[in-house]
């Protein structure tokens, strides 16, 4: 019969007569349906059987072969004809709807995904990618079936030149691509990562961020008395013991999400435990988009390594004891938290954040507190005390590395080791290294 004929109670029509037929209500749309089902089961075993053939096996099953990217396409074998035409008939049906897929249609499937299977800063990274390189680009609108390496290659390296991406920025926007075609693969929407398979550009194509001073990125101590003097200050001011969690933390160098979720059982005697820490609240609203509710405490650190117990210096139990009195003072006591809010709740990373960068920063003319050629934010500090003990030379690398909660120590070597010591006053090492000798 051709494919473009159908056949109702023995009678041969065309599709658009079986159509009109089903308007003067002479056939049932059911009917029609069924019918023209058959005929795209027809169509699509035709189509099969000119690339592969459907034969009866020695071994008494029928088999052939299926498309899978390779160039013989993968064997697949049924016990009768019937079975095996139904899974050639699905395969291409579903075949026929991953077609269609682009990056752009699967990426909410895939974030929340991340958003349920990662941590929540990993998922949250992921979408300030796709929003900040992908969101209102032309490749996410491609279908993956037609998708190919160099059109994946040309759009990173145009992106490269006209976003003066870093090399680190770069992997992060191949990294997505990376995952999001994993997260295919997994969901049979396709059969390779093609941006696996993009080599590196070279390094000359990258733009070369320029480095900032040390003195932007860690305290120095002179800059770092002066931050905790200002702090104290404002508490006795303010009674705000956000202030205090500031001169904690150039003792402690935790994470501001451990910083805000420590408890007073916590502390055993000269020590402190660090097991949880504040992460960022997810729901879904009514429309079963992912969105940020609020705050939660973890009860688990970043890593396994972010378990610890640390040394609390004299310093250190100064400040836990001024924040835990203000506290009872003000019968203020939200589960044992240390800091907490004058209204009662447990503080938030933000509030910290806050007022160190009051601390940091200069009252401009609009009322904010500007930070220029200083260190700013919470993670300064945490380099800040993970640098000095460091340069004491008193503890080795892997002690460091077990004080900062990090798993693999070249993290703290790479990431948070900077000489805290000004040029000038290395001067008499450096006399004594480069200095001239009697002849």
């Amino acid at each position: 019969m051709n494919s473009n004929e159908c056949n109702i109670v023995g009678v041969k029509c065309t599709k658009e007569e079986l159509l009109e037929a089903t308007e003067r209500a002479m056939i049932s749309k059911n009917d029609v349906l069924k019918e023209l089902e058959l005929m795209r089961r027809e169509k699509i075993l035709l189509q099969h059987t000119e690339k592969y053939k459907i034969w009866l096996a020695d071994d008494g099953r029928w088999k052939t072969k299926i498309p899978d990217g390779s160039k013989y396409g993968k064997l697949v074998a049924r016990a009768t004809k019937e079975n095996l035409e139904n899974y050639i008939v699905d395969f291409y049906k579903a075949k026929e709807e991953t077609d269609k897929v682009t990056m752009a249609t699967i990426y909410p499937n895939f974030l929340e995904y991340k958003y349920l299977s990662s941590e929540k800063g990993t998922a949250n990274k992921l979408q300030w990618v796709w929003n900040t390189y992908f969101k209102d680009s032309t490749i996410i609108k491609v279908e993956l079936s037609k998708m190919t390496v160099g059109d994946l290659s040309d759009w990173l390296l145009e992106l490269i030149a006209k976003r003066n991406l870093t090399k680190k920025k770069y992997v992060e926007v191949k990294g997505l691509m990376n995952q999001l075609y994993d997260y295919c693969i997994s969901h049979n929407m396709v059969q390779i990562n093609l941006p696996r398979q993009i080599a590196m550009p070279s390094k000359n194509v990258f733009f070369e961020a320029k480095a900032k001073p040390e003195e932007e990125i860690i305290y120095s101590s002179a800059t770092k008395s002066e931050v905790i003097k200002k702090a104290l200050a404002q508490f006795e001011k303010t009674k705000n013991t956000a202030y205090l969690a500031i001169c904690l933390n150039f003792n402690l160098g935790l994470r501001i999400g451990e910083l805000v979720a420590l408890r007073e059982s916590d502390i055993d005697g000269d020590t402190i435990h660090i097991s949880r820490g504040e992460v960022k609240n997810y729901t879904k609203d009514e429309n079963g988009k992912i969105v940020r509710n609020g705050y939660k405490v973890a009860q688990h650190p970043k890593t396994d390594a972010g378990i610890r117990t640390l040394v609390l210096t004299p310093d250190a139990k100064k400040y836990i004891k001024m924040a835990l009195d203000e506290n009872k003072a003000n019968r203020r006591n939200d589960e044992d938290y240390i800091f907490v809010s004058k209204s009662g709740e447990r503080m938030h990373e933000y509030a910290v954040n806050n007022v160190l960068r009051r601390c940091n920063g200069a009252r401009n003319e609009k009322d904010r507190f500007i930070i220029s050629g200083k260190p700013s934010g919470n993670h300064a500090i945490r380099k800040t005390c993970i640098s000095e003990l460091h340069d004491s030379q008193l503890l080795p690398d892997r002690m460091i590395s077990d004080f900062a909660g990090h798993k693999d120590i070249s993290t703290t070597q790479k990431y948070y080791i900077h000489s805290v010591t000004p040029l000038t006053e290395k001067a008499d090492v450096f006399a004594m290294v480069f200095g001239s000798k009697a002849m």
